[in-house]
């Protein structure tokens, strides 16, 4: 007996839900090891590929994200938005994630002496809710203008 072409069709993508469903049960998160893949992943899609983000909808990483690094409030700020602190990415994955950004995407040189972000400093920041990122956004870059 022959079937017809959409039945036969039908069988043999059936015949693939098995393996799809396998392959999702064992597809990692993150990748701790490759921060630019995460970074591809989690981030590219608003702020872009070099981070600058567009403008009045996306802010830029480039000038901002060193300087928010060097201080206590703007690294709880970088951990907080709702991007990072909602993320499927681990602490450590996020950890790694921002130290390879200010690296790589800041049009702002690191200075010496600015701590790496670390995975138990991202998981007390993510523990804790941002209730207004615009506004914690805007104090942050007043203070910046005004040190």
């Amino acid at each position: 007996m022959t079937l017809p072409g959409s039945v036969r069709a039908l069988r043999s993508l059936l015949a693939t839900v098995p393996a799809c469903v396998a392959l999702l049960g064992v597809a990692p998160r993150g990748h701790a090891d490759e921060p630019q893949t995460d970074y591809m992943l989690n981030c590219m899609g608003c702020h872009v590929q070099d981070g600058s983000g567009a403008q009045g909808k996306v802010p830029s990483l480039r000038d901002t994200l060193v300087p928010f690094a060097q201080t206590a409030d703007g690294r709880r700020y970088l951990v907080q938005v709702p991007g990072t602190a909602q993320s499927v990415l681990s602490d450590a994955e996020i950890a790694a994630l921002l130290n390879w950004m200010m690296r790589q995407l800041s049009g702002v040189p690191l200075p010496a002496g600015v701590a790496d972000f670390t995975a138990q400093e991202v998981g007390s920041y993510r523990a804790q809710r941002l209730e207004d990122p615009a506004a914690m956004r805007a104090q942050l870059l007043l203070k910046a203008a005004h040190p």
